[in-house]
């Protein structure tokens, strides 16, 4: 609190994986990165608004975050967080979150690509230089969120991705202890960046469609959600998959809450599969089985 309405602020996510202990992050270059999640500083006043720098969320994937029942996390995510282009947060960046107005606000966040007129950034994706798909990165997202109505739409650019762009928009409604999500997503994702992709050099549409419901009751919530995938290459990568999420939350205390989630991915073929599988395994089906424990400190 630096007085006046401002704040100074600061956000330092580590993540590790609890079964071994080993760090996650991996920088472009292949070396662990030390804060995997969010890692910026920023102001912030209570009249105009908030500004961070460093790596920080990208708009688009927090918004649809808080209409999927299971928050893109775990085996029980939705389809988009295995989408081409999903990058939960974005390095090199800067945010502005508006305050908000009667429930409405928007947010920006532009950033710089990794080009340095040295040679730099020339092997990122798939040994293309920097001629052949660099680019800075911008994102905007609109919000409303006031009573029972939630409402977004967001669109970003990806850097450093021959500008490939990808949005959504959504909405969900609260009633009696139920939560009711809709939303849906598209991705085009240009020939340079493609390259992700085995033996693939065209450009690809991805789309993705989300269905959630929520119930509430006391220190119980069971959770389900419907996801539809669908990519279009003209190569072996085309074709749909559905996913089928269900869980269940106990929370133990304000801070502490079991859960256990239990999900089925359906691919067209085994390449859908491939892409839209959390364990990334190339299978026309997957089934994914979690139970885990959180406690916030």
């Amino acid at each position: 609190d630096l007085g006046s309405g401002m704040k100074a602020t600061f956000e330092l996510e580590h993540r590790f994986d609890l079964n071994n202990g080993t760090q996650k992050g991996k920088t472009a270059a292949g070396k662990d990165r030390e804060f995997d999640g969010a890692a910026n500083v920023g102001l912030e006043g209570d009249v105009w608004g908030a500004v961070r720098l460093g790596r920080v969320n990208s708009i688009l994937i927090e918004n649809f975050g808080d209409l999927d029942p299971f928050a893109v996390t775990g085996v029980a995510t939705a389809l988009v967080g295995n989408n081409i282009l999903y990058s939960e947060q974005l390095a090199n960046t800067i945010r502005y979150d508006s305050p908000s107005w009667a429930g409405f606000g928007f947010s920006a966040s532009y950033t710089l690509g990794q080009d340095t007129h040295h040679g730099n950034g020339s092997d990122i994706f798939g040994g293309k230089g920097y001629d052949d798909y660099g680019n800075d990165g911008f994102g905007i997202g609109l919000k409303y969120d006031n009573g029972p109505l939630m409402l977004t739409a967001n669109y970003e650019r990806l850097a450093d991705s021959d500008t490939s762009w990808f949005r959504n928009a959504g909405c969900a409604y609260t009633s009696d202890g139920f939560i009711v999500s809709l939303v849906f997503q598209s991705t085009n994702v240009k020939s340079a960046a493609s390259s992700f992709l085995a033996d693939v050099d065209s450009e690809i549409d991805q789309k993705d469609w989300l269905v959630g419901l929520q119930y509430n009751t006391g220190p119980h919530t069971v959770k389900f959600s419907y996801n539809r995938g669908e990519v279009e290459s003209h190569t072996k990568y085309d074709g749909k998959a559905n996913k089928y999420s269900l869980g269940y939350t106990y929370d133990m205390s304000k801070r502490t809450s079991l859960y256990a989630m239990v999900a089925y991915t359906d691919s067209d073929n085994d390449s859908v599969g491939e892409i839209y599988n959390s364990n990334g395994v190339a299978d026309d089906s997957v089934t994914g089985v979690q139970i885990g424990i959180t406690h916030n400190f």
